[in-house]
């Protein structure tokens, strides 16, 4: 009896490693740079789970400049605890958008003091309408420090 009751976690181990692989598997991934204003671009990270029951744009702190890769990688504020969480919103099946600074804020001081300003607006309307335009679910912001400011 102990022999069997021994290989049960290993056989639960791996279970749960294949339905990992599995949740893997049924999501995308992908690089999108959307217009937003004339001549201004928005880069978005888009994480979709194959059934999506919401969507969350996901706004960094501090001076909002992530510098995203167009292979998705995230050289700056990778670290920020929100930007960080991302794979946990997919995993809950919520389609989940990282949002970088426009094509014309690529630069220090990216968006510190522009969070507030009717450009911002207009580029994250911009995300938020081909969200919409994807799937008809709700699109939530969320945002950490500074990023709450373009949230609200």
């Amino acid at each position: 009896m102990a022999r069997k009751a021994a290989g049960l976690p290993a056989a639960l181990g791996a279970l749960l490693l294949c339905l990992a692989a599995v949740a893997a598997a049924a999501q995308s991934s992908r690089v999108v740079d959307l217009p937003s204003r004339p001549g201004v671009t928005q880069r978005i990270l888009v994480i979709a789970p194959e059934k999506p029951k919401a969507a969350v744009i996901l706004f960094a702190g501090g001076d909002g400049g992530l510098t995203l890769e167009p292979d998705g990688r995230i050289p700056k504020l990778a670290g920020n605890f929100l930007i960080r969480s991302r794979q946990l919103f997919v995993e809950q099946g919520l389609t989940t958008v990282v949002i970088d600074a426009p094509s014309d804020r690529q630069s220090y001081p990216f968006l510190s003091g522009r969070r507030q300003t009717v450009e911002h607006v207009a580029d994250v309307n911009a995300v938020i309408a081909w969200l919409r335009e994807q799937a008809k679910i709700p699109v939530w912001l969320v945002g950490t420090s500074r990023g709450t400011q373009s949230a609200a």
